[in-house]
């Protein structure tokens, strides 16, 4: 069987040769290791995905030549080593250039193995002092480079919300996220499963509690003890940010409405929906990814509700999907997902500042074509994993200017006091450096009746 670091080699090169996402693939790779393994995976992955930058320009000055003139068969290997050498101090220097350069031998002979293996012994000799050579001014370049974001992205942020707090952004961004599970009120509770967690022997040594901002939210680290229990199985629990189940709350669902999901994906919001009105709801979810409303059908029934009607539906097979009926209509809408590179941190070496305006695009023409579906009373729920203003406030400022039949709620109004720290003229924002949660933006806005 391969190892640990051969499975992240595996990854890390299908990620960068086939656009994939670093979080399937783990998935599917978890199944076959130990607990310590999947551990050493996971980190090896999501730390070379987050340090890229950084690890980049150690590798180019150790090397005197731009990476961009290493294969990506000898890059990724060096980036694994350098990672090691660096950021995981208590794994021995030498385990971390000889395994380094097994990977590449294995891969590429014997001729790469002693490339790579000279040019780590360089980098190992120096270790973690390396760092104390990155550049030290408050610049966007500078600070980009320390916390390995793009340049872009990094300008854009400090002009959007100052340096400080860009700082403190991008240093959230490469730490692991937190482990956050919904709790599936349709068949337990909250306190039933922190109740159970104490009677769990393998979860004797893990941290369950509730999220402080979601009501249904459980808290658990680390996530791997989730593994060692049943609850995922039976459906009483799913893995979504709390972030994510704040703006499921936001909706407000209530029972027997007509709720539409334009964006579905997956399901997770939709899902939870059903799950707080105990299945009795109109719900219907579309996406354009037919892959996506098979899996949200799959879990439907693991959480309990089958056969779940209406629930995996397209557009062209609704009819009722194009009258105005609806009595909340939900658009998570397609967006930069800036507020969760924590969590997928490959996305930010993918995205370019013109896919934000081609985003915004999109988002605009899925209001405009959403807004009639509300009914009079009725409620358009808009949200985002975006951080940036033009994809949250400004599109809700430009719908509202365009649109006087809706209005602005207030999000605090809905959920009360817990979430008051970020709502902002009732629009909710968090962010990764603030409570921890993911990024998220939501406005609920109310169809005004006639």
């Amino acid at each position: 069987m391969k190892s640990a670091r051969h499975a992240a080699l595996d990854i890390l090169l299908k990620v960068e040769l086939n656009n994939a996402y670093a979080a399937p693939l783990l998935a599917r790779a978890m199944p076959r290791f130990q607990s310590r393994d999947r551990r050493l995976l996971a980190d090896l992955v999501y730390g070379v995905l987050r340090w890229r930058l950084t690890l980049d320009w150690i590798i180019a000055r150790a090397s005197h030549r731009p990476v961009a003139s290493i294969d990506l068969s000898l890059l990724i290997p060096l980036r694994l080593g350098a990672y090691q050498l660096i950021f995981l101090t208590k794994i021995p220097a030498h385990a971390a250039v000889s395994t380094s350069v097994n990977l590449v031998k294995s891969v590429r002979g014997q001729k790469a193995g002693g490339f790579i293996n000279a040019l780590l012994r360089h980098i190992a000799e120096k270790g973690d002092k390396t760092l104390e050579q990155l550049p030290r001014d408050q610049t966007a370049d500078a600070l980009a480079l320390r916390t390995s974001h793009p340049s872009w992205l990094v300008r854009r942020w400090i002009e959007q919300f100052g340096y400080g707090e860009t700082e403190a952004l991008c240093n959230a961004n490469n730490q692991p996220p937190p482990a956050t599970l919904r709790v599936n009120v349709h068949k337990t509770t909250r306190d039933s499963l922190i109740k159970d967690a104490k009677q769990i022997p393998d979860l004797k040594n893990a941290r369950v509690n509730p999220t402080r901002f979601a009501s249904q939210g459980l808290s658990v680290a680390p996530l791997s003890a989730v593994f060692e229990t049943d609850w995922i199985e039976r459906g009483v629990v799913t893995i979504q940010d709390e972030a994510s189940q704040v703006v499921g709350e936001i909706v407000s669902a209530r029972p027997a409405e007509w709720i539409l999901d334009a964006c579905a994906g997956i399901g997770g919001k939709a899902l939870q929906l059903l799950e707080t009105t105990g299945g009795h709801l109109n719900l219907i979810c579309m996406d354009a990814i037919p892959r996506k409303l098979k899996q949200l059908h799959s879990s439907a029934k693991r959480l309990g509700f089958s056969p779940p009607p209406r629930i995996a539906a397209r557009a062209e097979e609704n009819p009722l999907a194009n009258q105005p009926i609806f009595d909340k209509v939900l658009l998570d809408a397609p967006c930069s997902n800036t507020g969760v590179i924590r969590r997928h941190p490959e996305r930010k070496w993918r995205l370019d500042e013109k896919d934000i305006t081609r985003l915004c695009e999109v988002q605009e023409n899925l209001l405009t074509a959403l807004a009639p579906k509300v009914r009079a009373g009725g409620v358009l729920v808009y949200s985002t994993c975006s951080l940036e203003r033009e994809e949250g406030e400004g599109m809700v400022s430009r719908f509202l200017s365009l649109h006087k039949e809706f209005t602005l709620d207030d999000c605090a109004q809905v959920l009360g006091g817990r979430i008051i720290p970020f709502v902002t003229n009732g629009m909710f924002r968090s962010f990764p450096h603030k409570g921890g949660m993911d990024g998220f933006f939501c406005a609920r806005l109310i169809r005004r009746k006639p």
